[in-house]
């Protein structure tokens, strides 16, 4: 929509924030237990794959970030897409993320606002909160 202004921090790219991770592995922000291992990313791509939301969230936080794979913002949106699809909040707030900056997709403000909604209305706390926020933001 033509005038809309988007007001972003980029602390809110990644959920849940990454832990301090064990010495001599690479925490992936979408997961503060596991270090990207090809056999996580194994596990997430058949969890992903079979329709697990959590899975395709984390999928495509490793494709955004390139851990343990190929950068691909492209890639990245379509797994967001699919765990908002199925219901991950999530997805939904990086999907909206990606509609916004357009990572991927073709930047969409609207679009990006009905993801924040979807992940405001259906989140867990911490999701809903950074949301909501976003929602505040987008002018």
């Amino acid at each position: 929509m033509p005038g809309k202004v988007l007001i972003l921090s980029a602390s809110l790219l990644f959920l849940p924030l990454a832990a301090t991770a064990a010495p001599g592995t690479k925490p992936l922000a979408s997961s503060a237990t596991e270090a990207v291992t090809p056999a996580v990313l194994a596990k997430w791509m058949s969890g992903a794959e079979h329709g697990y939301g959590p899975d395709q969230y984390r999928l495509g936080l490793a494709y955004a970030a390139g851990d343990g794979v190929a950068q691909n913002f492209s890639e990245a949106a379509h797994w967001w897409r699919k765990g908002a699809y199925n219901i991950n909040p999530q997805a939904e707030l990086m999907l909206g993320e990606a509609y916004a900056h357009g990572w991927g997709v073709p930047r969409d403000i609207d679009k990006a606002i009905h993801w924040w909604k979807a992940a405001a209305r259906y989140g867990p706390p911490e999701v809903a909160s950074r949301a909501q926020l976003l929602l505040d933001s987008a002018v």
